[in-house]
């Protein structure tokens, strides 16, 4: 092309001007169709100038020229291009000039060389002649009336000249209107910028001419690529920016803090929130901050991408960049569209794209396994509880007016009571008997037990208002080895002492006074546990075998002077109905017969405590009992098994001890669990170790209260049936488990084991609302309505948490800390690193304008298809931007495609004067700064 130079006077240029055409896209038919205004001649013949028009120059245009509305000439409408018109006027050699095939060509033999400012006629430029897209596209633009009214055109031209006549000056100027707003003043031929050869910022009309191979004239950007802070756009991403990067930061703290929510997240009654609820609102806000976050990093990706494709000296955008944002938006693309990964991944951005894409699929399920409330238990922590006490401990009386019946004073007032106590008693003592058999069948029937220590043994259990299993526990079990009472005593000596929990902390633990959520306040499956610090009901049973005249001291029949009587048992005698009146009654003095057994059982004045006297000897397999000792704390009970010829005493006595702990565990599913803890040194929950009473180091005293509570126990059961010789059922059962020799059997409870489990009820019926202490402090034996009182407890209770359950699920700290982490960096970058944002031409409707608005590039030849392989994924992109054309476009980035570009701009015609304002000495689009500052900034990723 050659420099046309612009004169201050006159408007006139020196050089001609070499113009690909005379047509214009915005001029109407009736104006592009016109004889005076193009004319056409055989190739090499002459063609006459027009005059030009008084006051009118050839180099400076016209003030105005009306705007007239564009349509297509005839030629344009949809045709075949090898289908035959009859036209009037029409020449056979000019139709086939218009119907000839595009892959044909044109040869035009001449091209019209425009000397502005001279009148002369024009020159035509013969030689070889350049093929033009832009002169064929003009060549087919014209009209078959046009062709029809040029006579003087040869069949044999393949090309006709056309020149360029000075305009006619109208009566009046006219403007001519672009459809852009930047190209509203008048049109000037002017010849190429005259900026700085070393502005590689701007593409020049030719070059952009060169590349289409037809400028880009319908694509003048109507805004600029530039998005301001006030724009919606700006402010509805900033606001998700803010609200992601808040959100996940709150989720990611709540997952480490772990907060416990109590009854603001319950089934209870009021304004509390129900679990499902809650679990619906986290789920909820999760999938909100999910989307938040991929819009914002989508939003980052491509503010980084298209700023790079901006900046010259930059490497330009790959389209393996270009899909990193569908790796977020659609993870399931990276198995379906993998071609991208090994190049885009390796780069910062691409593995932070790829970590930000695991971070979108796991995030939901991150939040429902961290985040989401879910039941867990706490940690262990000391408090006081408080239980309602209102007798001491195995109040006879108490007893029995908490039995409930229907049947009151009024009906029965001297036997209402009473009588529900002992369906109690039966009904409680044969279920724990039978549970423990039960246990013991399991093991004679396996036949491989090696339980020979008491401690390893099986313990009784007891129902505790149908829904709390109580677990008792064998203590003082170094005197429960019957060898080693062998040899200190020269006879089977089968001593044991069962602990009950104490019941009291079920009724503490279900106060609301304590305030303790309970199952049904967590929708039925909740559960706390509770190491409460107070005393243990125990029982002791010591059975001692006997020779039968060893029993004879405690025998009344054996005595002199015995009014006594025969059974229906041959040789059996037994004493009257009133033989108790025979007894001594107690004295400081008296002390009854001297046994050989007084220092096992503690009898005799030595040990201030009277024996037993029995009626009569018990035939084989029944049992007596005594429970009549005037000041005894114990009740006794005299057995014969049908296996040896020994008789066996029991002693049956009770106690609180403070050498246990109650562990009580309670389950929404399960129900409750109830279990005494006893004798471990390292218990710091004992009531020794924790209760800080001074009654916790005194030795224990064995209740006489008891002594009256287990007298009605064993009526209930007829423990005494062996006065009739009834041969009790339960009597056959205990005397059928009396040790024959100093040990215990593996495969067998023992009678002492036995009777413990049977009266361990008892000691239930005898906590219940009495002292969590060792020692009863108060003036009454009853109290009513009650008092609370305090102890000491270690608890842990499950309340719905925001917090994982397994100790894997901790591998979600990750996912919530990373989205946090890029949630931070992309508002850091949206609104405090970057002034604003730019066009995204990596979302697809603005990738899509810009690409059918781009130059063809060889570079993806062969992709029209199926797209493009994996080598076309790496060729890097840029944006160009004409200011001329004030048009956006993609180019291949690299110096080897500026060459190219470079080569093609030098074998077009330039075509600058059609399309934007002239001014400075340069073409500028209103976008030109804007475009200059994005090009020449500098990039990070």
């Amino acid at each position: 092309m050659e420099e046309v130079a612009r004169r201050e006077d006159g408007y006139s240029f020196e050089e001609p001007y070499s113009l690909p055409s005379t047509f214009s896209p915005w001029r109407s038919q009736e104006q592009f169709i016109d004889e005076d205004d193009i004319s056409f001649s055989h190739s090499g013949a002459p063609t006459p100038s027009s005059s030009s028009s008084p006051g009118t120059s050839r180099g400076r245009p016209p003030a105005y020229i009306a705007e007239e509305p564009v349509t297509s000439p005839p030629l344009l409408r949809p045709s075949s291009a090898f289908r035959h018109t009859n036209t009037p006027g029409f020449h056979r050699d000019d139709e086939e000039l218009i119907l000839r095939p595009d892959d044909h060509g044109m040869q035009p033999k001449t091209e019209v060389i425009i000397s502005v400012g001279d009148s002369s006629p024009p020159q035509q430029k013969r030689g070889a002649v350049r093929r033009t897209k832009f002169k064929e596209m003009l060549s087919r633009s014209l009209s078959a009336k046009l062709l029809g009214k040029n006579g003087s055109s040869s069949p044999s031209s393949n090309y006709n000249t056309i020149e360029e006549e000075p305009p006619v000056p109208p009566a009046h100027f006219h403007t001519e209107h672009f459809p852009m707003d930047s190209v509203h003043s008048p049109r000037m031929i002017v010849g190429e910028r005259s900026g700085s050869p070393d502005d590689d910022s701007d593409i020049d009309i030719d070059e952009l001419a060169a590349r289409y191979e037809r400028p880009p004239l319908d694509c003048h950007s109507r805004r600029d690529v530039y998005v301001k802070r006030n724009s919606w756009t700006f402010i509805i991403l900033a606001a998700l920016s803010v609200y992601s990067t808040l959100l996940s930061g709150l989720w990611f703290v709540v997952s480490i803090y772990q907060p416990r929510y109590g009854r603001g997240i319950s089934s209870s009654d009021g304004w509390k929130m129900a679990p499902s609820t809650a679990t619906l609102l986290c789920t909820l806000i999760a999938k909100t901050i999910e989307m938040s976050f991929v819009t914002v990093f989508v939003a980052f990706l491509g503010q980084v991408l298209t700023r790079r494709a901006f900046v010259r000296k930059a490497k330009g955008v790959t389209l393996a960049e270009m899909t990193m944002r569908n790796w977020v938006i659609q993870p399931g693309s990276l198995l379906t569209y993998w071609e991208g990964i090994p190049y885009a991944a390796p780069t910062i951005l691409g593995a932070v794209a790829l970590i930000a894409t695991l971070c979108t699929m796991f995030y939901t399920t991150a939040s429902d396994a961290m985040v989401s409330p879910k039941l867990k238990f706490g940690g262990w922590e000391s408090r006081s509880l408080d239980g309602l006490v209102k007798a001491s401990y195995a109040n006879p009386f108490y007893a029995q007016e908490a039995c409930s019946t229907p049947i009151d004073a009024n009906m029965d007032k001297d036997n209402a009571a009473p009588s529900c106590l002992d369906v109690q008693y039966s009904g409680q003592s044969y279920h724990n008997l039978l549970t423990f058999m039960g246990e013991w069948h399991s093991i004679h029937v396996n036949g491989t037990s090696t339980a020979t220590s008491l401690s390893t043994r099986p313990v009784g259990k007891h129902n505790l208002f149908d829904n709390t299993t109580m677990v008792s526990t064998w203590i003082e079990t170094e005197f429960g080895d019957p060898k080693s009472s062998f040899a200190a005593h020269n006879r089977i000596v089968n001593n044991v002492t069962l602990a009950m929990p104490h019941p009291g902390v079920y009724s503490a633990a279900t106060d609301s006074h304590n305030d303790i959520m309970q199952p049904d306040d967590l929708a039925g499956v909740g559960e706390y546990s509770i190491r409460a610090a107070v005393v243990s009901p125990a029982v002791n049973v010591m059975c001692v075998n006997m020779a039968r005249d060893e029993l004879a001291p405690l025998i009344y029949t054996r005595w002199p002077n015995a009014r006594t009587e025969f059974t229906d048992v041959p040789g059996q005698r037994i004493g009257v109905d009133d033989w108790f009146i025979d007894v001594p009654q107690p004295t400081d003095s008296e002390w009854l017969n001297r046994t050989v057994v007084d220092d096992v059982f503690r009898w005799g004045p030595k040990y201030q405590r009277r024996p037993p006297v029995f009626q009569l000897y018990p035939i084989d397999y029944n049992m007596i009992t005594n429970t009549s000792v005037i000041g005894s704390d114990a009740i006794y009970i005299l057995a014969k098994a049908g296996t040896i010829d020994d008789y066996t005493l029991c002693q049956l006595m009770s106690w609180v001890t403070p050498k246990c702990s109650t562990e009580f565990d309670v389950s929404g599913i399960s129900g409750g669990y109830m279990r005494a803890h006893c004798e471990d040194p390292h218990d710091t929950n004992s009531y020794i170790a924790a209760s800080g009473n001074d009654d916790a180091h005194s030795p224990p005293e064995p209740s006489v209260d008891w002594r009256n509570l287990a007298d009605e126990w064993r009526l209930s059961m007829d423990l005494n049936g062996g006065v009739q010789n009834n041969n009790a059922s339960n009597a056959r059962i205990f005397t059928n488990l009396i040790l024959g020799s100093p040990a215990l059997d593996p495969f067998l409870p023992s009678m002492a084991e036995a009777v413990a489990v049977l009266a361990s009820s008892t000691l239930v019926t005898g906590s219940l609302a009495s002292t969590y202490r060792a020692t009863w402090e108060y003036a009454k034996m009853d109290i009513s309505p009650g008092v609370y009182e305090s102890f000491k407890a270690s608890m842990r209770t499950q309340q719905y948490t925001s917090s994982h359950v397994m100790a894997w699920q901790a591998i979600f700290y990750a996912v919530l800390g990373l989205v946090f982490v890029i949630n931070v960096a992309c508002l850091l970058y949206l609104v405090f690193f970057r002034p604003g944002l730019v066009s995204d031409y990596t979302e697809p409707q603005n990738l899509f304008a810009v690409a059918v608005n781009s130059p063809p590039s060889a570079a993806l030849a062969g992709s029209c298809g199926h797209g493009p392989d994996s080598a076309q994924m790496v060729v890097p992109w840029r944006v160009g931007y004409s200011a001329a054309a004030n048009h956006y476009f993609f180019e291949e980035a690299g110096e080897s495609a500026r060459a190219r570009a470079e080569t093609t701009r030098q074998s077009m015609a330039s075509g600058a004067e059609l399309l934007s304002p002239y001014s400075g000495g340069q073409f500028r689009g209103k976008n030109y700064d804007n475009y200059k500052r994005l090009s020449s900034s500098r990039t990070w990723l």
